[in-house]
């Protein structure tokens, strides 16, 4: 208020894992103040996977930041505020359903506040009853935002049905301080997985042909690396995972699944000796897999 960026604070809206929200005035409109939580008192902590990427203006700071100094440590605090208006910023331009950005200092966010038909505040996806055929138009509109995120070189790293809104029976993706960059992040397919199985499973309970859409995510990724993807992008159901004889990126594609599954289990195993034998047979399953599909494929 001292700034004269908003003229008074309305009300609490709601407390999370990263930020305390509030409703904020500047006349004659209101606003979402998004005041950042400091690392120590947030509940989300282990952020180290979605800072892989980002990157800052000089080699001296990115030092700081690799190392982890206490500048790298204040770097990396300012880097996880301003991640989420340069998102915005660049979902905005690209026609993404977002809120927009009012402004920013240090660590409070001024957004557009996300109002509904009647003018109150836009139901959380999670809020919001729907017949089959809307949940699955959901399911589509929900798609073409992830597909200009990833257009805009981005995965948001956390979408659930807490962080979609609903106006006007379209959504408004909010909430991305977790995004990284879909080409510089090496988690980012896992986390574009992650994003539409939550979606997916949600809407999954109203209409169970939903379900287990998530599982095409590779199609979209797949068209995001060959720089094929274009706005129109839609799941082809029909489509199989193909792999052509002597395709060996589509075999390399099997085997770092697998290994990832392997991974997975082998730290959950926290040093079984089995785990290894795992990796080997997970290797071997992805191999067959592979051919067989050739084999399919050979025989239309």
């Amino acid at each position: 208020m001292e700034d004269g960026v908003i003229d008074a604070v309305v009300c609490s809206l709601k407390s999370g894992k990263e930020a305390d929200l509030f409703v904020v005035e500047r006349e004659p409109y209101h606003y979402v103040a998004k005041v950042y939580k400091e690392r120590k008192y947030r509940s989300f902590k282990n952020d180290a996977g979605y800072r892989e990427g980002r990157k800052v203006r000089n080699t001296r700071s990115q030092r700081a930041l690799d190392k982890r100094t206490r500048y790298g440590q204040k770097l990396a605090e300012t880097a996880w505020h301003t991640a989420e208006v340069d998102a915005l910023t660049k979902l905005a331009a690209a026609g993404a359903s977002v809120p927009r950005v009012l402004a920013q200092h240090e660590r409070v966010l001024i957004l557009e506040l996300i109002c509904d038909e009647k003018g109150e505040l836009a139901p959380q996806l999670a809020q919001v009853p729907f017949s089959p055929e809307g949940a699955r138009e959901m399911w589509d509109d929900i798609l073409q935002q992830v597909v200009l995120m990833l257009l805009s070189d981005l995965v948001h790293g956390d979408l659930s049905p807490y962080n979609v809104l609903v106006r006007e029976g379209k959504p408004v993706v909010i909430d991305f301080p977790q995004c990284v960059s879909a080409s510089q992040n090496t988690q980012a397919r896992k986390l574009l997985e992650r994003d539409l199985k939550a979606i997916a499973q949600h809407l999954g309970l109203i209409d169970p042909s939903i379900r287990g859409l998530y599982k095409h995510f590779w199609q979209l990724w797949d068209h995001y690396e060959r720089g094929t993807l274009d706005d129109d992008f839609a799941f082809d159901l029909e489509r199989g995972r193909s792999v052509e004889v002597g395709d060996l990126e589509g075999l390399v594609g099997f085997v770092e699944e697998a290994r990832e599954e392997a991974e997975l289990e082998k730290r959950a195993a926290e040093g079984d000796t089995d785990a290894m034998a795992l990796l080997r047979a997970a290797e071997r399953r992805a191999a067959k897999r592979a051919r067989k599909i050739a084999d399919f494929e050979a025989a239309q």
